[in-house]
């Protein structure tokens, strides 16, 4: 199928779907967000909606920039009309106006025309050097899932942006593409708030791409104040890990960071078999004694609670983006690695503790390479 048919297959659900009065078509946060908060907020929304729907990367970036622009002339225009209250924008009347966009958006695609159009200028964009799209028509890069096991709840959240460069109008010099994995506790606020913008803080750095790890430290650490100015604001509690990467597949290089526990497994095949590397090799837990000394060295405590190290007897974790009860010693501070992609590396998994917890990673491996192999193309 190609890159115009997918088009149409999916405006065609849209059309037949979509309910223009429906209150809450993605779930929005309790906090409300200042100005320069909205636009990565306008991606993650858009995103969202839109994956309900089915809609293909050929033309999800093109939407939600155009989405960004048209939302944001009217937060400038009009704010008010937009949630703005003095000081931020109310989330639920905002994401209203982002939808409301979208769907004026989409509808106006069902001209074959607009369509074709759209169509035309995403082409030209993908042959646009090293700074085109990594994926245009070609072939899916990435699978994700989440799934909530025991908890009342779902309180983690995952990102996948393959065309990052494009989407953001980066300084990358060749097409990036960016996945994260939040894992919240205490709340889903945490995660939410990540998901949507820690990787817009990232890049915004002055050291981005050039020096990743200064950047990686910029961002989360950005990430982190505000959303501690949110848990004042609004007497939120939460917090969560990260696993995050950028991936760029001409040069082969693979720029991770983390806070927390949760992991990141580069798994290659060759004629020695599968093997299962760990590339998050240090895991901020209780259990490890560097990171027990740094709490202590900070005024904190672990204590053994029900067969587990836990900083001052409640977290497992000892770093994390958000947590204001903890925020003297549980910091978000990130480690940084990066790696070439060799020849024999299949693919990456970045998943939450819940699945290694579970699972082997050589079992975790197997199945993913079995669905490859089952499923191609999916």
């Amino acid at each position: 199928m190609d890159s115009l048919e997918q088009c149409r297959v999916f405006l065609d659900c849209f059309k037949a779907n979509v309910n223009p009065s429906d209150p809450l078509p993605v779930r929005v946060p309790v906090y409300n967000l200042k100005y320069d908060e909205i636009k990565p907020a306008i991606v993650d929304w858009t995103r969202t909606y839109l994956d309900q729907f089915g809609c293909p990367q050929c033309i999800l970036t093109p939407i939600i920039r155009k989405a960004c622009e048209e939302v944001l002339i009217q937060c400038k225009e009009n704010p008010t009309s937009c949630g703005f209250n003095v000081r931020d924008y109310k989330t639920l009347q905002l994401n209203h106006v982002v939808i409301s966009h979208v769907n004026q958006i989409c509808s106006n695609l069902l001209d074959n025309e607009n369509l074709n159009k759209l169509l035309g200028e995403r082409t030209e964009t993908d042959h646009v050097g090293a700074a085109g799209s990594l994926v245009g028509t070609r072939k899916k890069r990435h699978f994700s899932r989440g799934v909530k096991h025991r908890r009342r709840t779902m309180e983690d959240r995952h990102v996948c942006l393959p065309d990052f460069s494009v989407l953001f109008d980066t300084k990358d010099v060749e097409p990036t593409a960016f996945y994260g994995v939040y894992d919240g506790h205490g709340g889903q606020e945490a995660a939410s708030f990540a998901t949507s913008h820690l990787h817009y803080y990232i890049a915004q750095s002055e050291h981005y791409p050039h020096d990743m790890e200064k950047a990686f430290h910029e961002g989360f650490l950005k990430t982190d104040q505000l959303f501690l100015q949110k848990c004042d604001d609004h007497h939120l509690r939460s917090g969560c890990t990260a696993v995050v990467c950028f991936h760029r597949p001409q040069s082969g290089l693979l720029d991770l960071a983390w806070v927390g526990d949760s992991l990141a497994y580069a798994v290659s095949l060759s004629e020695r078999g599968v093997r299962a590397f760990n590339v998050v090799h240090h895991p901020h837990v209780a259990s490890d004694w560097q990171e027990a000394n740094r709490v202590r060295c900070l005024g904190g405590s672990v204590i053994l609670w029900h067969g587990q190290y836990r900083v001052d007897g409640q977290l497992a974790i000892t770093r994390a983006i958000g947590n204001p009860c903890f925020k003297n010693v549980v910091q978000a501070v990130p480690e940084c690695i990066s790696r070439r992609v060799e020849s024999d590396d299949v693919f990456l998994v970045l998943a939450s503790d819940g699945l290694w917890e579970g699972l082997d990673p050589f079992y975790a491996s197997m199945i993913i390479l079995y669905g490859i192999r089952k499923f191609p193309g999916e």
